[in-house]
């Protein structure tokens, strides 16, 4: 186990006033490295309350942390950083805590935290201020984010991603996955598996082959592309509150359709043979001898399905 910390003497206000006034801004970086070996499947846990997360995997056998702070500040009083790393067999941990002290003048202090791993390890990875962005893991993956982006690409098995704020663009992903923004869009590139994607207000934007779909935003558009070799097993679910839907789908797919709209008009790019009266705001047929139920709705906007 290894840990940095770092605090400032204590001083009363008048004096670091008095102090500051006769202090030229300085810059300074502290960095934290640690390397743990690993003789199985490593599990990675990664906690930071204000720092960037970057992950990158190899063929290694060990697992790397390099933490840096680095930038300037005038003064600062009462500022605690404190990094804490430890092994237990192939779990292996790391902390990093910034407790924000009292800045006389101006600072644009930042860390930036880099994990390097296995390819083939479980991960997660907790940040209450700071962007995500992992890079091939194969194994069970879990990013929580209160405030910052997530960047993914070349992901398989379970992954979840979580933000309050901030988007998800993740390219390749093959597996079951959940993802959900509170505020930002979603956007998945060359998707294999079951999808779980939400957001409260953003857009979202999913492609690839599915073997589930279930799709919501709040306030938001919603575009999905469904290739070939997509089959539904049990019913899917497209739908948004405020925002228009385009679904594009392989010409033989197959499913019982209830699309609907209570304010906009649906396009029909592909065969369906209706069930009942065709209206501008609500369709109920199959599609190619039916199948499951695809659900499609938006309390406000237009519905679009088109054949690719």
């Amino acid at each position: 186990m290894k840990s940095v910390s770092v605090t400032a003497t204590r001083l009363s206000v008048p004096c670091l006033i008095l102090l500051a006034a006769g202090f030229a801004p300085s810059a300074n970086a502290e960095e934290y490295t640690k390397s743990y070996p690993v003789t199985g499947r490593a599990i990675v846990h990664v906690q930071v309350d204000d720092s960037s997360v970057r992950v990158v995997t190899s063929d290694t056998h060990q697992v790397d942390f390099n933490v840096k702070s680095e930038g300037s500040e005038t003064f600062n009083f009462g500022g605690k950083l404190h990094i804490d790393s430890q092994q237990n067999g192939n779990q292996v941990e790391l902390t990093v805590v910034r407790k924000p002290g009292i800045t006389i003048g101006f600072s644009d202090k930042r860390l930036s935290t880099e994990v390097r791993m296995p390819m083939n390890a479980d991960l997660q990875i907790e940040t209450t201020d700071g962007s995500v962005d992992v890079s091939s893991v194969n194994g069970s993956v879990t990013i929580h984010t209160k405030d910052g982006s997530v960047k993914a690409a070349q992901l398989a098995g379970k992954v979840e991603i979580r933000t309050v704020d901030g988007s998800i663009n993740v390219d390749t992903l093959t597996g079951e996955s959940k993802m959900h923004s509170t505020d930002g869009s979603v956007a998945v590139a060359h998707f294999d598996g079951k999808c779980d994607a939400s957001t409260t207000d953003g857009s979202i934007h999913v492609a690839g082959r599915f073997d589930s779909l279930d799709v919501k935003s709040v306030d938001g558009s919603v575009v999905a592309r469904v290739t070939q070799g997509s089959k539904m097993s049990a019913a899917w679910g497209i739908r948004t509150v405020d925002g228009s839907v385009e679904l594009a789908l392989p010409h033989d797919f197959q499913a019982n359709l209830d699309a609907s709209t209570g304010d906009g008009h649906i396009t029909l790019g592909l065969p369906v043979e209706v069930q009942g009266n065709i209206g501008k705001t609500a369709v109920r047929g199959t599609m190619n001898g039916g199948g499951p139920t695809l659900t499609i709705h938006t309390g406000d906007g237009s519905i679009q399905i088109k054949s690719i």
